[in-house]
């Protein structure tokens, strides 16, 4: 399979992400009829949105589209969540969905779990890249190539996310 550009990939994956923004606005202008199951359907959107962007972003950015791929920006961002909200609060179980003050007020959340999201996305794109066709010894042959990816990314998202919960989010 030929590369793509560098840039041709970070090109597929801003089209994932506006395809993505596409269906939330839709689901926003459903919202607006007032009907519970679309006002629903638009909140949950809106709470999954920071990791459908991390799953675009990474299937944009990993050099063959796949599902793999896809599978990596998934772990990258839940463990970043889990390691995030376990070290804000304890007492929350996925703190990724509840608001928190940053910036001086509770509204910036969103905004902040979607930057989040992406980096995230880049970070499990570039990992993708870069070890998708690791050899192992013999004895751990099976948890080689693209299933040592999602295992490394998830130790990566684990201190990414402590870094951010412990340093970035004290002095904001």
């Amino acid at each position: 399979m030929k590369k793509e550009s560098l840039a041709k990939r970070y090109g597929i994956a801003l089209s994932y992400i506006a395809v993505s923004v596409v269906s939330l606005l839709i689901f926003w202008a459903l919202s607006l009829t007032g009907v519970g199951a679309f006002v629903g359907i638009f909140n949950a959107y809106k709470l999954i949105f920071p990791l459908v962007v991390s799953i675009s972003v990474a299937t944009g950015i990993g050099f063959d589209h796949s599902g793999a791929s896809a599978l990596v920006g998934a772990v990258g961002y839940l463990v970043f969540g889990s390691s995030f909200s376990v070290l804000v609060d304890p007492k929350t179980a996925f703190l990724v969905t509840s608001p928190i003050k940053l910036f001086g007020s509770v509204g910036s959340d969103q905004l902040f779990f979607i930057l989040c999201g992406l980096f995230m996305g880049i970070v499990a794109g570039v990992l993708y890249n870069k070890f998708y066709n690791i050899k192992m010894p013999e004895w751990l042959a099976f948890f080689g190539g693209r299933r040592f990816v999602p295992i490394v990314t998830s130790v990566v998202a684990l201190f990414i996310g402590s870094f951010i919960a412990n340093v970035v989010i004290p002095h904001l």
